[in-house]
């Protein structure tokens, strides 16, 4: 049986008697073991699969990981697993990362059966990335998730295989988060409800053609002038724009289309945040990220221009914030 067919099996366990699991156990039992012998791991041997691996912690704690997956004696992919009704959230991720960068994992995991949340030590070794290079649904899967997930079987695994190919999936998933944030943004979706709205499918497809071809040259443009003004580039004076201040910067531009001329949309880096600015002018900010520490946060500014901040996950959490942002842009139109 192949890693499609296993998944095929454990979809239909979910829909055949997913509302009776409700504790661990018999998620484990039902969903997760099935996971792990897709993989074509023997969860009979012990010297492939452990559970309840003890945890000797940084801090002087203990823990247990539900299941590690070992090769050549050493733990390579730490699992932690919930119940089918409990969400797999930060804390849960945070559990895991902890248990599985104390063991010096190559890969952990966070699941509850249905969900299956997956990193990798990509940008340091020791060290699982902050954010996942694989989130798969059993149920909704496509076939980049089902490739991400079959990237933990047991030929693939070799820890420096399997983070080569790990960085390959995130950069796909960081791609495809990207573009959803995009799509979803309030201007992207009034314009794709305008388009919905035509009667005859030639008239949509053409108008889908058109923007695509605007957003195009839209963005190359933005891109060029980005590398032009070396803003990406560390400077004299010690300031550095990251990715995640470059992502925000369009992001926030994004939300501000129909509200104010996209050339007035700007921005200005400094040491310790980075502002999107109107007119290149410091006395009309629209918001800061102060990026640079552990917790990431978004400053949004009231009509005297006294800067709040929100915690941010990420930077796809800035739309959460997009009618604020637009109310301090209206300001300067």
């Amino acid at each position: 049986m192949n890693f499609h067919e296993s998944l095929e099996q454990i979809r239909e366990t979910i829909r055949l008697h997913g509302d009776r699991l409700v504790n661990e156990e018999m998620t484990k039992q039902a969903l997760i073991l099935p996971m792990i012998e897709a993989w074509g791991y023997d969860t009979r041997n012990p010297s492939e699969v452990m559970a309840e691996y003890p945890v000797n912690l940084p801090n002087g704690g203990n823990g247990r990981a539900d299941y590690v997956i070992m090769q050549n004696e050493r733990p390579v992919i730490a699992i932690e697993c919930k119940a089918a009704n409990v969400t797999v959230d930060e804390s849960v991720a945070d559990q895991m990362r902890e248990y599985a960068n104390a063991l010096g994992a190559t890969v952990g995991v966070a699941t509850n059966g249905y969900t299956y949340t997956c990193y990798a030590n990509l940008d340091s070794i020791g060290t699982l990335d902050a954010d996942p290079f694989c989130v798969a649904i059993i149920q909704t899967m496509t076939e980049g998730d089902e490739a991400a997930l079959a990237l933990l079987d047991k030929a693939s695994s070799v820890p420096d295989r399997l983070r080569e190919s790990a960085r390959v999936r995130k950069q796909d998933l960081v791609s495809r988060w990207r573009a959803e944030t995009f799509i979803r943004s309030v201007s992207a979706q009034d314009e794709l409800t305008r388009i919905a709205e035509f009667a005859e499918e030639s008239e949509r497809d053409s108008e889908l053609s058109q923007l695509h071809q605007r957003i195009g040259e839209m963005m190359h443009v933005e891109v060029d002038a980005i590398r032009q003004l070396g803003r990406s580039q560390d400077t004299d004076d010690g300031v550095v724009t990251t990715n995640d201040e470059l992502d925000g910067y369009c992001i926030v531009k994004g939300i501000l289309h129909g509200v104010i001329d996209p050339e007035r949309v700007d921005f200005r880096d400094a040491k310790t945040y980075f502002s999107v600015l109107i007119d290149d002018n410091n006395r009309k900010p629209v918001c800061r990220f102060h990026f640079n520490g552990r917790q990431k946060f978004l400053g949004t500014f009231d009509q005297e221009k006294n800067e709040t901040r929100h915690s941010v996950d990420g930077v796809n959490d800035i739309v959460q914030h997009a009618n604020a942002l637009r109310r301090t842009a209206r300001q300067y139109v």
